[in-house]
């Protein structure tokens, strides 16, 4: 059996053949933009628009109202989603070589190494109609339902990448009410925001059936802050040696390293290892090492199934499994990939209590949130054990992870007051009803357009400086 990624490029070449027959064949109706970007009209929809838009008449009244309220909050919450980018990027001690602004394409997470689930050329073209066609279908809905002519549908094609569009009369638009243009403007964001909940919901009903619960995972070995200037040793090389490894070289260690640091031990894992090109610019000079505890010491790994016979089934079992444990006694642990004997040591808070030596991550804000109702049994600690095929059902799971993501991200990028998005006709005319004039609208506009491209910067000469 083939790597999933052999059978996406098949998939990915075969449907570039077919949009490269299906322009020829459609050439007369295709218009060429830009000489590289190919824009396909055609009514298909607009009828299924007008019976929507009359058939929920009622519901569209109130879901209106919705929609322009949506509209507000995404735009808040982007800003705020830069601000905090901005925040994290600035304490973050180490930045992802991939630049913070730029396009997500199949392929990226793998390309940059990023600690994100793959992002497979399938999975594009199935999220691009899904998101693109409800974003747009619920503009021409809401245009229809205002009594707006939709003049046409589409599709654009840059390659085999393609983007979905409606096209309402915009002569009739301006002459409707505010109220109303704002709702068709926030539709397509509301409608990506409320499929993002589906997707969720579809998500939890999907690992309820496939996935049955196998323990607890997510922990965290104990770690502390290290001077590298009293480093002595890593593994076997002197910590100069250690820095003048090449990065292929950092590669091929795999194991977990002892490093001594005076009289202590601590240890190195693999994941730890990106501090070092800090460490080695001079940037930094104190980095987070693995302390010397009976965990790291056996290298525990997997989700936590069983200690001493007893069942794991959430966080709050591991603590009162191990309080009741005293120094020097040897417990049982399995794990989902092995099982271990493993001695612990007296508690450095408590010496009669026996301590392993790991501990569960505080997950709080809006990622407690959005963590909770995306992972396994709507606890981010939870593992799921597939039932059937892990290979099909974790595919099957990050192409939901994937949808929630981008259904989220376009509803809130799509509200920023740019004029290429819808944020930006968004903002002038919620400006211009405040004010009434055209020309303080036109000053909003900018004002925030210019606030918009000044974060962008800021982010940019951010990650270059961490970056290089």
């Amino acid at each position: 059996m083939f790597p999933i990624y052999v059978y996406d490029l098949i998939f990915l070449f075969i449907f570039s053949l077919a949009i490269a027959l299906f322009l020829y064949k459609n050439r007369k109706r295709v218009k060429i933009e830009s000489k590289v970007f190919f824009m396909y009209r055609s009514k298909f929809g607009i009828k299924f628009m007008d019976w929507a838009s009359k058939k929920f008449s009622g519901l569209l009244n109130v879901l209106s109202y919705a929609s322009i309220t949506s509209g507000y909050i995404m735009m808040i919450a982007a800003f705020a989603l830069f601000y905090l980018s901005i925040v994290l990027m600035t304490s973050f001690i180490t930045v992802p070589k991939i630049p913070p602004i730029m396009p997500l394409v199949p392929y990226l997470p793998q390309l940059f190494n990023l600690p994100l689930p793959p992002f497979y050329f399938s999975y594009w073209i199935i999220i691009i109609l899904i998101v693109a066609i409800t974003h747009e279908f619920a503009h021409g809905v809401f245009a229809r339902f205002f009594k707006i002519k939709v003049k046409a549908t589409g599709f654009g094609f840059f390659g085999p990448f393609l983007a979905a569009f409606v096209e309402p009369d915009e002569k009739m638009m301006t002459k409707k009410s505010k109220r109303a243009q704002l709702a068709i403007l926030g539709a397509g964001t509301f409608a990506n925001f409320i499929f993002a909940l589906l997707f969720i919901l579809l998500l939890q009903l999907f690992l309820f059936g496939f996935y049955e619960m196998g323990g607890i995972t997510g922990y965290m070995c104990a770690i502390g802050p290290v001077n590298i200037t009293n480093i002595d040793e890593i593994g076997n090389y002197s910590i100069e040696e250690f820095f003048n490894l090449s990065d292929e070289e950092l590669q091929n260690i795999t194991e977990t390293l002892p490093v001594k640091v005076d009289e202590k031990t601590y240890y190195l894992q693999p994941e730890l290892y990106i501090m070092l090109e800090s460490a080695k610019k001079g940037k930094i000079e104190t980095i987070y090492l693995y302390e010397d505890t009976p965990a790291i010491r056996a290298n525990l790994s997997g989700a936590l199934q069983e200690i001493d016979g007893e069942k794991i089934e959430k966080m709050d079992d591991v603590y009162d499994i191990l309080s009741s444990q005293k120094p020097n006694e040897t417990i049982e642990i399995k794990t989902s990939e092995k099982d271990y004997s493993i001695t612990l040591t007296e508690h450095p808070k408590n010496s009669s209590i026996g301590y392993l030596g790991i501990g569960f991550p505080e997950i709080s804000g809006i990622a407690s949130v959005l963590s909770t109702l995306t992972s396994p049994f709507l606890s981010p600690y939870s593992y799921a054990k597939p039932k059937y095929n892990p290979e099909v059902l974790q595919f099957i799971r990050d192409l939901f992870f994937w949808l929630i993501l981008i259904c989220f991200s376009v509803a809130l990028l799509n509200m920023l007051p740019l004029g290429i998005l819808d944020g930006g006709k968004f903002i002038y005319i919620t400006a211009l009803g405040l004010t009434g004039s055209k020309k303080k609208a036109e000053l909003v506009f900018k004002i925030s357009a210019f606030i918009v491209l000044l974060i962008f910067l800021i982010l940019m000469l951010v990650w270059i400086k961490k970056a290089f």
